[in-house]
């Protein structure tokens, strides 16, 4: 709590050092007691724009710092294993302040039906620059070992069809830029023979690739709690553009 206050009054602090303060908490205490405490911290907080900031910190460190590692085998294991289902669930609510954060946890989870319903979701977002920065960072991050188990699954389209779902709507939302090519060409080496089968399931009854323990996780509540912090979020946006409009008045 002293850490997130200390972060939102000095928001130099949490550009430049952040990551860095958050990192070294991980090597003192257990990173994931340092993580669910945040979390839990960032679900209440009222300035929605230092929790999105802050989401997008916590986010990069969990998905590239040495100190997260078990803290991603946990969030690995979420469809499959009750503590990794717990921390995902846990980390959920306050991710939602952060959509592309939020996406990257639940590919890096395996929840690829609910990553899919999530892009679809981003359809009501204000599509500005920072959000587009935020997948190109994503797609740049798909091509990194951390994701080596996503990219493998490609292998077996059959199996995963949220997955391509999922990964040709990012494609959908980029503009023609390098990121947008380095994604068609990973979608492009799909073996086609997977998508002949996926094709055929497809036609014979409605296909759906949520496991038992995929289905432990309640999915549906989690996408409300998405929807109702970002209708928070775009309050903020028309406050502010309100108050813009009357300032020149």
């Amino acid at each position: 709590e002293h850490l997130l206050q200390l972060l939102r009054h000095e928001r130099q602090l949490l550009e430049r050092r952040g990551a860095l303060i958050v990192r070294q908490l991980c090597e003192l205490l257990e990173p994931r007691d340092v993580f669910v405490t945040l979390a839990r911290g960032l679900t209440a907080e009222e300035d929605l724009e230092f929790a999105s900031q802050m989401v997008q910190t916590l986010n990069l460190i969990v998905l590239t710092a040495t100190e997260a590692i078990d803290l991603r085998l946990q969030l690995k294991q979420s469809i499959r294993h009750a503590e990794g289902a717990a921390l995902f669930q846990t980390l959920y609510p306050a991710w939602s302040h952060n959509p592309v954060a939020l996406l990257s946890m639940c590919l890096i989870a395996q929840a690829y039906e609910h990553a899919s319903e999530l892009v679809l979701q981003f359809a009501a977002i204000e599509i500005e620059l920072p959000f587009l920065l935020a997948i190109d960072k994503l797609v740049q991050l798909l091509e990194t070992p951390i994701f080596t188990h996503v990219r493998l699954h490609l292998l077996e389209p059959e199996q995963h069809p949220f997955l391509l779902k999922a990964l040709w709507g990012i494609l959908m939302l980029l503009p023609q830029s390098p990121a947008f090519h380095t994604l068609k060409n990973r979608l492009a080496s799909v073996p086609e023979l997977g998508l002949f089968r996926l094709q055929l399931s497809a036609k014979g009854s409605a296909f759906s690739s949520t496991s038992a323990s995929e289905k432990s996780i309640d999915f549906r509540n989690l996408l409300k709690t998405y929807q109702g912090v970002q209708e928070k979020h775009r309050g903020r946006l028309i406050k502010a553009a309100q108050s813009r409009r009357q300032k020149k008045s």
